[in-house]
């Protein structure tokens, strides 16, 4: 894992910088509620019905998107001394049974803090061959993977950075 201490805790290897306007996006199963960013737009799912928060960017390079992880409550009792650890390894679970063998290893895992509450975040190749960083976090009693999608985007720094500053805006 790969830890940066701040003054204010721990933070994340990328930052928190990206500027936000005063628009608001809700969630559609929890009171998640963010900022949208600059230069970004709120969207609904209209065809899976998965995405539960749906952020695209306004030249279509780029998506952010909060998906709901739907635990059975045998699972919740199991992962409730480490939620956050037990998560990443559910989520990371999940993306090698969608991707089978076409993802060869997940980077950059990291932990992080803002505002008190807890992160996890890690990186890896889809089989399109994008980067694509997922950050695991709690609103209220909802679990969430936070997906930054790049689409035509070859600036992931600034893409992480917009999906870090999205998690400094969160309302619970």
């Amino acid at each position: 894992m790969i830890l940066i201490q701040s003054c204010g805790g721990i933070s994340s290897i990328y930052n928190f910088n990206y500027p936000l306007t005063s628009e608001i996006a809700k969630a559609k199963s929890s009171p998640l509620i963010v900022k949208i960013p600059n230069g970004w737009s709120a969207i609904e799912d209209n065809e899976c019905k998965c995405t539960d928060l749906w952020l695209v960017k306004d030249d279509y390079s780029a998506t952010l998107n909060f998906v709901a992880l739907n635990l059975d409550s045998l699972t919740s009792n199991d992962i409730r001394n480490d939620e956050i650890n037990s998560l990443v390894r559910i989520s990371k679970a999940n993306i090698k049974a969608k991707y089978g063998n076409e993802v060869k290893e997940f980077t950059k895992d990291e932990k992080f803090e803002i505002n008190k509450n807890k992160f996890a975040a890690y990186e890896y190749l889809d089989e399109k061959m994008r980067n694509i960083r997922v950050v695991i976090l709690r609103s209220g009693k909802q679990f969430y993977e936070f997906s930054a999608i790049p689409i035509k985007t070859r600036n992931l720094n600034d893409l992480f950075n917009t999906q870090n500053s999205v998690l400094v805006s969160i309302n619970h």
